[in-house]
């Protein structure tokens, strides 16, 4: 099987029935820092990694659709274990396409309007996440405004360039697609245009804007998804929300079902109607409060499950036996600290899982600077060895 068919074959299988499955050797991806501190500590340079990419950056371990208009991909650590591609993000974008302007500037620091309107405030090259000092939308005045940026219309503007060209180079890929990402989500999308305080205090105070905001960019959404799956042979949709800390969600169960979850049904109508089976939520933080909300939404799956948060595997298994499960190896066991003992206690949850079915292992997020090349080849030799022993049950 290409990476393609395994990533199918593990979302459709029944449980623990490996007989037409095999699960894929992949990885979510890596800070930009940590390949550089592993070329130290022992991993052969096939290529360096562009100066221009800061160690705060992700380095994808996907494969690229497009050349510059996503994330370097990986080319060093891949082939050292013989990993697969992971769930690609086919190019999309979710902002009104304003010009990005650089408002002020010193030898330190630059401030910056980016292509959704929000005022930044960065380190003079953008090496960290920025901080977020104002945002376009306050008020139905300035929303009004701005939702024109989301016009129908302006979907087919939106496609990636030699659109043709690359539908075609896509019909026979032996690596998954996912359609959607970052912002793409109905809780992402309005705290990215509004900021987190000001989006939550008009779940309250105006809760009509945000009905609004949240059905005009599913309308958006939905008219963008319909375009591209016409031509293109997508694995599956992802809700992008990222909508939980180490304390839980963000925002109430009531919220989640009056805001969310209409949407989320109406999405996942949409995708079955469209042929596409796997609707994945993508959230960091603690989830396992979220995940009944979500399954009674319709929506098939999540990832990547962030340990250090609480989240147990094991027991959402338990709970929910056919939700599809990506991820959740906790990082921490990598760092410089830690040992081949907490490696195999941290890997046999994994083989517990795999036998269970529905689940793809890898590290629960990015693999962070604090992991070191040496505890990451045994981590990777043994998950390997795992999966080749359950991929012959």
């Amino acid at each position: 099987m290409n990476a393609r068919e395994k990533f199918l074959s593990v979302m459709r299988m029944d449980d623990g029935d490996y007989s037409q499955v095999t699960v894929p050797k992949v990885e979510f991806g890596y800070w930009a820092g940590t390949i550089r501190r592993w070329f130290t500590q022992g991993l052969e340079k096939k290529k360096d990694i562009q100066a221009s990419i800061a160690d705060g950056i992700a380095v994808m371990a996907n494969k690229n659709i497009v050349a510059g208009m996503e994330k370097a991909g990986d080319v060093n650590v891949a082939p050292v274990f013989g990993l697969d591609p992971y769930l690609t993000k086919f190019p999309v974008d979710y902002s009104p396409r304003y010009q990005e302007e650089v408002i002020k500037k010193t030898d330190t620091h630059v401030w910056y309007k980016d292509s959704y309107g929000v005022l930044n405030k960065n380190d003079v090259n953008r090496t960290s996440l920025p901080m977020e000092i104002s945002h376009p939308v306050s008020d139905w005045e300035s929303w009004e405004t701005y939702k024109q940026g989301y016009a129908l219309s302006t979907v087919e503007d939106r496609l990636p360039p030699h659109w043709e060209k690359l539908v075609t180079g896509l019909k026979d890929r032996d690596f998954p697609i996912r359609l959607g990402g970052t912002n793409g989500g109905f809780l992402g999308f309005p705290r990215q245009i509004m900021g987190i305080t000001t989006y939550m205090m008009k779940l309250y105070d105006t809760p009509d804007l945000i009905h609004d905001i949240c059905e005009t960019f599913l309308q958006f959404l939905l008219a963008y998804y319909e375009r591209i799956i016409k031509d293109v042979d997508i694995d599956c949709v992802l809700i992008w929300e990222d909508m939980a800390g180490k304390g839980g969600s963000l925002i109430s169960p009531d919220h989640f079902r009056e805001f969310l979850a209409p949407r989320y049904k109406k999405m996942v109508s949409f995708c079955r109607d469209m042929g596409v089976d796997i609707i994945l939520t993508d959230s960091d933080g603690y989830v396992e409060d979220l995940i009944p909300l979500i399954v009674e939404t319709g929506v098939t799956g999540m990832y990547p499950f962030e340990r250090a948060a609480g989240n147990d595997l094991v027991r959402i298994r338990e709970t929910f036996p056919h939700f599809q499960i990506m991820g959740g190896i906790d990082k921490r066991v990598l760092f410089s600290d830690s040992g081949k003992q907490r490696i195999d206690q941290e890997l046999a949850i994994a083989e517990e899982m795999l036998k269970k079915g529905r689940y793809i292992p890898h590290i629960d997020h990015f693999v962070s600077q604090d992991c070191t090349w040496e505890n990451f080849i045994y981590y990777r030799n043994r998950l390997n060895e795992i999966i080749d022993s359950i991929s012959r049950t």
